[in-house]
């Protein structure tokens, strides 16, 4: 499913850019505020309640349900939880590259996680709220010594599934994925979205990688078409906490 927002942009002022000689501009800030809905134009309002209306009607689509709210919070959380196993579960699945038709790990940021799923029915709307951004799904090949360079990133910035990581106090202690310690010399494969991948939130800053596919699968869009088929087989949406982050205290 691709959901196509259309954005309004109000500008409140005048910025100008640019370096010229002798150059003068005038002019005159506009108030932008209730003086404006004395004399509404009756076609555009027209315009923006028929907008409004389609908008309304697909993200009120209810598509599965919570029986618990699932909140997204560092160092884990419930609905990063339930994220990123799922985007390692089914993820590869879309892309048609055979080399990521398996993951070791995916990995998400928790500045990308802007609100909860609260108990009861989950609408469109409410993926578009936890998921405002049209970020990509990222496929990525890196070395083990890279993954352990990136890993003293991760710790209240990055979620992930399909390791285990003990951090002692912002340092990392002890990493396993899929259950294995962490290999140097190895070739790891990760999903995450090219936000992550492009360094975003410093996760991945500075991370050498030896492949990278994009994709143009939305984030947002593949969670609405997965929780569709969670709900589809009659389960609800579920996530819960399982220690795959455990932070120790300093000596």
């Amino acid at each position: 499913m691709r959901i196509k927002i259309a954005n309004i942009l109000i500008f409140l002022g005048v910025v100008v850019f640019g370096y010229a000689q002798n150059f003068h501009y005038d002019y005159q800030m506009v108030r932008i505020d209730s003086t404006f809905d004395k004399n509404i134009n009756p076609k555009l309002q027209h315009y923006v309640d028929k907008q409004k209306a389609q908008i309304d009607k697909v993200m009120s689509e209810v598509i599965g349900h919570c029986d618990k709210t699932l909140a997204g919070f560092a160092p884990e959380s419930p609905l990063s939880n339930f994220i990123t196993d799922m985007l390692l579960e089914q993820a590869p699945a879309r892309t048609t590259n055979p080399d990521y038709a398996h993951c070791d790990l995916a990995v998400i940021n928790f500045g990308g996680i802007h609100t909860t799923f609260e108990a009861g029915d989950i609408t469109i709307g409410d993926v578009m709220s936890v998921f405002p951004f049209s970020n990509t799904l990222t496929f990525l090949e890196i070395k083990g010594s890279e993954l352990r360079k990136a890993v003293r990133n991760f710790e209240r910035k990055a979620a992930f599934s399909g390791a285990t990581i003990t951090y002692r106090g912002s340092q990392p202690i002890d990493i396993k994925i899929q259950g294995k310690a962490l290999d140097n010399n190895a070739i790891y494969k990760i999903v995450t979205v090219n936000f992550v991948a492009e360094g975003g939130d410093n996760i991945f800053k500075d991370i050498r990688f030896e492949s990278r596919q994009n994709t143009e699968v939305i984030i947002y869009d593949f969670i609405i078409d997965e929780i569709k088929k969670i709900t589809a087989s009659g389960k609800s949406i579920t996530g819960k906490t399982d220690g795959r982050v455990k932070i120790l205290p300093q000596p």
